[in-house]
């Protein structure tokens, strides 16, 4: 038994040499952790005897400069503690470069708090990190070629030259230096632009950064509010020394404004506003509301509600092409391929091949500052404003006034003094369609040529927009429009337009005139209304009528109706500004000579919802 109880004994690690060599490593890391902590605690309560504030002071004077470039400038240093952690709140910091006004320094900080390490500071140099601004304001330049003056000749600017040049860090590796949190309460930046001599000034801002060395990757969020438009913001790159040095770099940023959230990710620069190769995504809930917010009010959105649109974007020498289009508004759907060509001193050009569900031809002779009607007391700023247009087109479906067309295709060519629309084929109203429009001068100020053929088209859902109320017509038929717009306004201007118009059918109806009745009233009233000869409809075999109009008034120079009884003709004016007739007419019984029956001749005139018809005495040949 005593052998066995020794045996365990012996079989009990604390007693190898491994369970010893356990104990001392314990007890050796105890110690070490109690040192370090005595140390730590010595540190801060001797910090306050061996670091003076006049020292911290000096220190970030030192070391802003020193970055910056420029000089700097701290009024005082209100707070400096050291426990639970060190860190300093200093007063009125100035940063100015060489030429700065007195009250219009590069930088100014009402209030700067940092944390700092307690050995560097010991040294009397301080590394300072996790940094908080309280009321900054910065003031930036960008000169003509689209630089920006974040720094001068200091460390900034060395380690953003190094990263460009893709060196290894110099200044005995500043580049590698702590930063930390950067914290921003209602901060200011204003940004003057020498190119165009305006002003951007970005109020009210509430930032969080995270940087935690000047070559890792920055993330950040803000809030700030731009010409009374509050907007959210969030950055994320890994390469933030290109992205200052205005290298196109890498860059995940979303923006979002009442109404909008608009997302970029890919090569971004800033020198020269550029999308490399960038996925662009924004989403529009409420259209009216991100158009207040923005300031951007462009013609033909007006009976917009949503929108939404999302493209790859890559530059490629002098255009920026939109691959894998993918866009919608309100129920309509779309895709394509866009171009955005650069060309000089002149405006960009918008190319490409677009397809839609569903297109508004209203909308988008609007959107081209073609004023159809009295949607704005304003003239609202057109597309053409800023890009001339060279695109094609095409729609399942697509509206016109209260038309209905199908299997559009079309082309359109524009810019803010001339446009061409062709309307290249598209199904109507049971037949086919086809249009030009060309017009010069801004919304067509300097006039408009209009073409319009018809082909086989139900002409009773067409002629009532075009023809009299009270008189329509029925069948199939084919209408040639011709037009010369002199002045802007498409129907409250229709006075001003002048051109031609025919149309010819086959086997229909004229209705609203009863032949027999005109007969029988003519017998014996000197007029009566086209209504009372009766409801009946006027048969014919053959349509074929032509009309020139000018100033409000229409010439009928052909108008032959054929039937299988009868044949009416009717020739005279038309004064559709005023919304009347004044025309003569001769109905003969077709198949018959003249002189076997001889043709009712009358007048008929007054408004064209219901005119007056007053016969012509027939006289007959002498010796008759």
């Amino acid at each position: 038994m005593t052998f066995l109880r020794r045996a365990k004994h012996a079989e009990r690690p604390e007693a190898s040499p491994t369970g010893r060599r356990r104990r001392r490593l314990i007890k050796l890391g105890v110690l070490t952790l109690a040192l370090v902590a005595i140390v730590s605690i010595s540190l801060r309560i001797a910090a306050p005897h061996l670091i003076s504030s006049a020292v911290v002071r000096s220190a970030i004077e030192a070391s802003m400069a020193q970055w910056a470039g420029h000089a700097v400038v701290v009024e005082d240093v209100s707070e400096l503690r050291f426990w639970p952690k060190p860190e300093v709140t200093i007063e009125g910091v100035t940063v100015r470069r060489a030429g700065d006004r007195a009250d219009a320094p590069f930088v100014k900080v009402r209030r700067l708090s940092a944390e700092f390490s307690l050995l560097s500071a010991i040294k009397g140099k301080p590394d300072f990190n996790d940094f908080e601004f309280e009321q900054p304001q910065i003031r930036i330049k960008r000169d003509a070629e689209g630089r920006f003056d974040w720094s001068g000749d200091g460390l900034l600017k060395a380690a953003i030259q190094d990263a460009i040049s893709g060196k290894p860090a110099s200044q005995g590796g500043n580049s590698e230096t702590e930063i930390g949190s950067i914290e921003i309460i209602d901060g200011e930046v204003s940004i003057a632009d020498a190119q165009s001599g305006a002003t951007v000034v970005a109020s009210g801002i509430s930032a969080k950064l995270d940087w935690p060395r000047l070559t890792a990757a920055l993330s950040g969020q803000a809030t700030f509010t731009v010409a009374e438009r509050s907007m959210s913001m969030s950055v994320t790159t890994p390469t933030p020394l290109l992205l200052l040095g205005g290298v196109a770099s890498q860059v995940d940023t979303s923006v979002t404004l009442p109404g909008l959230r608009g997302r970029i990710k890919g090569i971004v620069g800033l020198n020269q506003p550029s999308l490399d190769d960038a996925e662009l995504d924004i989403r529009i809930t409420d259209v009216a509301k991100a158009s207040t917010a923005m300031g951007i009010r462009l013609a033909g959105t007006e009976r917009w509600q949503t929108a939404s649109l999302t493209a790859q974007v890559t530059n490629a020498d002098d255009e920026w092409r939109f691959d894998e289009l993918a866009f919608e508004i309100n129920d309509s759907r779309g895709d394509g391929i866009l171009t955005l060509k650069k060309r000089g001193d002149a405006k960009p050009l918008l190319g490409g091949t677009v397809a839609v569900s569903l297109l508004n031809l209203d909308d988008l002779l609007q959107a081209l500052s073609i004023d159809l009607g009295d949607r704005a007391n304003v003239r609202l700023p057109s597309l053409t404003r800023w890009v001339d247009v060279d695109m094609r087109l095409s729609a399942n479906s697509a509206t016109f006034s209260s038309f209905q067309l199908a299997d559009l295709g079309a082309s359109l060519i524009g810019s803010d003094s001339s446009l061409k629309l062709v309307i290249a084929d598209t199904r109507f109203l049971g037949g086919t369609l086809s249009a030009r429009l060309t017009g010069s001068g801004q919304g067509f100020d300097n006039g408009a040529d209009i073409v319009v053929m018809m082909d086989r088209v139900e002409l009773s859902s067409l002629l009532p927009v075009l023809a009299p109320a009270g008189l329509s017509l029925k069948g199939t038929g084919s209408v040639t429009l011709n037009a010369k717009l002199v002045g802007p306004g498409w129907r409250r201007n229709v006075d001003a337009m002048s051109g031609s118009l025919s149309v010819r059918a086959d086997n229909g109806q004229l209705t609203g005139f009863n032949a027999e009745g005109v007969r029988r009233l003519a017998s014996d009233r000197a007029y009566f209304q086209v209504s009372a000869a009766g409801s009946g409809a006027f048969d014919y075999q053959v349509f074929d009528m032509s009309v020139r109009f000018s100033e409000g008034s229409a010439e009928v120079t052909n108008a032959r109706i054929q039937g299988v009884r009868d044949t009416l003709v009717l020739s005279g004016i038309i004064p559709y500004s005023r919304q009347a007739l004044a025309l003569t007419g001769e109905l003969g019984q077709a198949g018959t000579t003249q002189q076997a029956n001889m043709p009712l001749r009358f007048f008929i005139g007054g408004a064209w919802n219901d005119p007056v018809i007053s016969p012509i005495p027939t006289f007959p040949p002498a010796g008759q």
